[in-house]
C-alpha cells in the first residue's frame, strides 16, 4: 500500500450500502484537516473522527475523476488567514457530521500572516467508491473558497465564450461585423463597419450620381451642355465645353454674315477692286 492513502470508514461503507440499496444519495458537505497530534497517522476503517482536527470547512469541489468512474475527488481550500499548524490527516464528512472517508497527508505546514508568510492551500483527497451516483455534494457558498486555478479556468472559458453583453451607443460590449451589403444598405444599428466595408461604400458612392448639383454659389455635380444647348444659350444648369463655345461663336458670326472665312474673302475682294480702279487711272 502507498504511504499516503484514503479509505472509506466503516460508517462510510454502511452509508454507501444503504444509499445504493434504497436508491438514496449521501450528501457530503464538509472536509477537515488535522495535525495528528504532532505525528504521522495511518487511517483506519474504525475511525469516526480525526486524531486532532485543526480546521474544517465546506467542500469546495467534489467530482468524479475523468480517468476513473469509481473515484471521487474532493477539494478543500484553506484561506490565507487560517493556519499555524501542520497538516497530517484529512477527513470527508456527510451532512450529519459522519466521517465518510479518512486519509493521511504529506506533512505540510500551513503558515499564517503572523508567521511572516501567508499562503492559500488546496487539500485534495481521492476516494474509491463502488457507486459514485450514490454520492452528492451540498455546497455552502458562504464558506467555500475557490482556488486560483479554478478561477483562472473559469475566466479563460468565459473570455473564449460569446456570453457577453452586446455593445450599445452608451456601453462597450460584443459587436458583430457588418457585411459589405449591410454597409451599403446603411440601415443596421448593431453591426460594426470594417475598413473594407467603408471602402466598398465609398467606392460605390464615388461611382454613383447621388451627389448635390452645382449652383452659382456652391460646388457640385454638373452636366455638360450639348452644342445645341451652347448655341441656344438658355440653360442655367449645364456647363459649356470648348467645343460648345466654338459652336456658339461660329453661330454668332454666321448670324451676322461675318464668319472669319467670309471676312477674309470680302477683304480680298475689296483689295482686288481697289487695285483694279487704280490701274484704270
Amino acid at each position: 500500500m502507498s504511504q499516503f492513502f484514503t479509505l472509506l470508514t466503516a460508517t462510510g461503507q454502511d452509508l454507501l450500502t444503504q444509499a445504493m440499496g434504497f436508491g438514496q444519495q449521501i450528501e457530503l458537505t464538509t472536509m477537515a484537516v488535522g495535525d495528528g497530534n504532532g505525528a504521522a497517522t495511518s487511517p483506519t476503517e474504525a475511525q469516526t473522527a480525526l486524531k486532532n482536527e485543526v480546521y474544517r470547512s465546506g467542500v469546495s469541489s467534489l467530482i468524479v475523476d475523468p480517468q476513473n468512474p469509481h473515484w471521487l475527488v474532493a477539494e478543500l481550500v484553506i484561506p490565507t488567514d487560517m493556519g499555524g499548524w501542520t497538516i497530517r490527516e484529512i477527513g470527508l464528512f456527510d451532512v450529519n457530521g459522519n466521517l465518510f472517508a479518512v486519509g493521511n497527508f504529506p506533512e505540510t505546514y500551513k503558515p499564517t500572516l503572523t508567521d511572516g508568510s501567508g499562503r492559500e492551500i488546496t487539500v485534495r483527497m481521492t476516494i474509491q467508491v463502488s457507486d459514485t451516483a450514490s454520492v452528492t455534494l451540498t455546497i455552502d457558498q458562504s464558506v467555500v473558497f475557490a482556488t486560483r486555478t479554478f478561477i483562472d479556468s473559469k475566466m479563460q472559458a468565459h473570455e473564449q465564450s460569446r456570453n457577453h453583453p452586446d455593445a450599445t451607443t452608451t456601453a462597450k460590449g460584443f459587436v458583430e461585423i457588418a457585411t459589405s451589403a449591410e454597409v451599403l444598405a446603411g440601415t443596421s444599428t448593431t453591426h460594426a463597419v470594417t475598413p473594407a466595408g467603408t471602402k466598398s461604400a465609398l467606392d460605390q458612392h464615388a461611382q454613383s450620381r447621388d451627389h448635390p448639383d452645382a449652383t452659382t454659389t456652391a460646388k457640385g455635380f454638373v452636366e455638360m451642355a450639348t452644342s445645341a444647348e451652347a448655341v441656344a444659350g438658355a440653360s442655367t444648369a449645364h456647363a459649356v465645353t470648348p467645343a460648345g463655345v466654338k459652336a456658339h461663336v461660329a453661330n454668332q458670326l454666321d448670324n451676322y454674315g461675318n464668319t472669319f472665312d467670309g471676312q477674309l474673302a470680302a477683304l480680298a475682294s475689296h483689295i482686288r477692286l481697289k487695285n483694279y480702279f487704280m490701274s484704270q487711272n
